[in-house]
């Protein structure tokens, strides 16, 4: 393609020059702006996180075929107006080959650029995600052997061995439980839905234990037909959230549920009864750590409702099909 344009330049004159030199700087400039239409089109239409294959076939193919019409119209109209001649059949034969010589590689280096620049950021987010993960594993971690949770948990235990000596070996196997359960899957990134329910069974109990009629519990999440995963440790920053910002009492007790809304959500529900009446008491920090940790696993959000009765966060359940395996 360069060859001809050389070879028009050599038999023309000065003003023919820089009418060829501005056409060859228009002919990149349309085909800047159509490709990049064409890829925001797809980006719209066949997002690459959704057929990949698809979309570089579908991207690759519409962009050549612009790119090599903008080109021969382009040539078509500059011959004719210099020259006073169309093209003939050979020409355009050189032209789409120089054409296709010079599309593939600048694609291929296009494709090279943007699937480097997309692995960067997938990776940046990962390496985000993994700290922010192991933080609060290590939060979690630290909240169950701070000693104000492990005084509060022996106290129930001492007053229970001399009255309940059954109560007592009961709430001894749910205490091991909760610190099993922490340090088995500690270093996991995803968890399945029935082993964190257990879990909250164990961790619950404890709590109920203590502030007995202050505090009610309800799970009633049934067994679904595939395993259905979330992060570890979801659900227990939830119950000890609401927990820690609601006010509980024998008169007014603080109520807690946890149910399946449909197939893929799960939705934990408390009464809105707040200590303190300041927004800013809400426990943002631990629902924005939930959030980057489903959003590092879905794009489905995790969507947070009050209003003057409850408060309620549901949470995408994650089938292994749609889990994007290089993240684990």
């Amino acid at each position: 393609m360069l060859a001809l344009f050389i070879q028009i330049a050599l038999h023309l004159g000065e003003l023919e020059h820089v009418a060829a030199l501005l056409w060859i700087v228009g002919v990149i400039v349309f085909l800047w702006i159509g490709n990049r239409f064409i890829h925001a089109r797809l980006d719209f239409i066949y997002p690459w996180t959704a057929q990949p294959l698809r979309r570089f076939f579908i991207q690759l193919l519409s962009s050549s075929l612009y790119s090599l019409a903008c080109i021969n119209a382009s040539y078509y109209f500059l011959k004719t107006l210099l020259v006073g001649l169309p093209p003939d059949l050979e020409q355009i034969l050189v032209l789409n080959l120089y054409g296709m010589l010079f599309i593939i590689p600048v694609f291929s280096l296009n494709f090279g650029l943007f699937f480097m620049a997309r692995w960067k950021e997938a990776f940046v987010q990962s390496e985000k995600y993994r700290e922010e993960n192991l933080r609060t594993r290590f939060e979690s971690l630290k909240s169950h052997i701070d000693p104000h949770f492990l005084f509060n948990n022996l106290n129930v235990l001492s007053s229970l061995i001399d009255k309940a000596p059954q109560e007592a070996h009961q709430f001894l196997d749910k205490f091991a439980d909760v610190y099993r359960y922490v340090l088995q899957h500690r270093d996991e990134e995803l968890v399945d839905l029935e082993t964190e329910l257990a879990f909250i069974q164990s961790y619950s109990f404890l709590f109920q234990q203590r502030l007995n009629k202050q505090l009610r519990i309800k799970i009633d999440v049934p067994s679904g037909k595939k395993p259905r995963y979330i992060p570890p440790l979801s659900l227990q920053m939830l119950v000890e959230n609401a927990i820690k910002h609601n006010k509980a009492t024998g008169a007014n007790p603080l109520s807690i549920e946890i149910f399946l809304e449909n197939e893929s959500r799960l939705a934990v529900r408390n009464t809105f009864q707040p200590k303190h009446k300041e927004p800013s008491d809400l426990p943002q920090v631990g629902l924005d750590n939930i959030r980057k940790r489903f959003g590092y696993f879905s794009e489905q959000p995790v969507v947070v409702t009050q209003d003057v009765q409850f408060f309620t966060v549901k949470l995408p359940l994650l089938e292994w099909e749609t889990i994007d395996s290089g993240k684990l």
